[in-house]
Parts: structure tokens; C-alpha cells; sequence
């Protein structure tokens, strides 16, 4: 049987850690770009189509109604793979510092060269992070779309339809702040089965 060292499955487990970081950084970007580039072609298409047609746009208010639903459920699609996204991360990080921890307690004068350690870890939501940024660009974006499909679904009319779309807006929008922050509460410390057998 072949000796193990312990040293090279740390190395290799902390490499894993680090590469699934990045890997959930570089998504998280990806995703909120696709969703960018999904609702600034939706908007350049109706554009084009009202310039087509100056007086009146040649569409049902029932499509547009409908496509805008659409951008909305994909914005709210959007936000909980950031959020996922994030978890991911967060789950990397902790990881990696799990092992500088192992590292620290054998070496305990390593600690003085490293800044980032498990105590350093960003909350997991953390506001006015990159993905809480990207996470209320889509938010917003998402709410909007609600809010223009039900502006076109032609419920009400007049000044009711603009409290109407003002509602929908707001709730739709509270729903996914609410949403965000309850996902990216503070996640528990796993502990390991000695930890629990204590």
C-alpha cells in the first residue's frame, strides 16, 4: 500500500477550494451579463419596433404584457443563482481558511504573514459586496418588468393603473430584498463529527 501524506491532500484540497472560488466569481458575472444583455435586446427590439410605427406600437398589450412577465421571472431566476452563487463562494472561502487554520495551529508563527483568515471572512451577506450590487441591479430590473407587464396586461385604466404598477414594483421588489438577505443569513459553523460527538 502506498504511504499518504497528509500534506499533499491538503495541497490538493486547497487548490479545489480556490478554483470553485473562482469558478463562482467568474459565473456570478456571466449570469448577470446574459440577463443584461436578455433585457437591453428586449428593450432595443421594442425600440426599433416603435420607430417603425411612430404613432401607435404595433403590438398586443397582451405580448408585451407577456414578454415583460417573462423578463420578470427571469430577473427573480437570476437573483437566486447569485445567490447561489455566493453561497458557493462563501462555502470556498471558508474552506481554504479552514485549512490556514490547520496550518496556524502547527505553525503558530505563521499567522503574523497571512491577513486573511477565518475571523476576515466577509459576512455572507454582506452589503455593498460586487454580488449585492449585481443582485439589486437585477432586482430592480426585475421589478420593473413586473411592474410593465402588469401596466400592459390592461386591468385597470388611469390613474388607478399607475398605483397599480407602483404596487406591483414595490412588493415585487420587497419580496426579493427579503428574499436575498434571508438566503445570506449568517450560515452556522459545520461542525465535524468529533465536534458533535462532544
Amino acid at each position: 500500500m502506498k504511504e499518504l501524506h497528509a500534506e499533499k491532500i491538503l495541497e490538493l484540497e486547497f487548490e479545489y477550494a480556490r478554483e470553485t472560488a473562482y469558478q463562482a466569481q467568474n459565473d456570478r458575472t456571466v449570469i448577470v451579463n446574459l440577463y443584461l444583455l436578455l433585457v437591453g435586446g428586449v428593450g432595443s427590439l421594442l425600440l426599433a419596433a416603435a420607430s417603425f410605427s411612430p404613432t401607435e406600437l404595433d403590438l398586443p398589450p397582451q405580448g408585451i404584457s407577456v414578454l415583460f412577465l417573462t423578463l420578470g421571472i427571469l430577473g427573480m431566476l437570476t437573483l437566486f443563482k447569485l445567490i447561489r452563487l455566493r453561497q458557493a463562494w462563501f462555502d470556498s472561502v471558508r474552506e481554504m481558511n479552514r485549512i490556514k487554520d490547520y496550518y496556524f495551529e502547527q505553525f503558530p508563527e505563521l499567522q503574523a504573514a497571512f491577513l486573511w483568515k477565518s475571523k476576515t471572512i466577509p459576512a455572507l451577506g454582506k452589503a455593498w459586496t460586487i454580488t449585492f450590487i449585481l443582485s439589486a441591479m437585477v432586482i430592480l430590473l426585475s421589478s420593473l418588468s413586473f411592474a410593465v407587464a402588469m401596466h400592459y396586461s390592461k386591468w385597470q385604466s388611469g390613474d388607478t393603473l399607475l398605483r397599480l404598477d407602483a404596487i406591483v414594483f414595490l412588493f415585487v421588489l420587497a419580496i426579493q430584498v427579503l428574499f436575498y438577505f434571508f438566503e445570506l443569513r449568517a450560515a452556522p459553523e459545520p461542525q465535524s463529527k468529533t465536534d458533535a460527538s462532544k
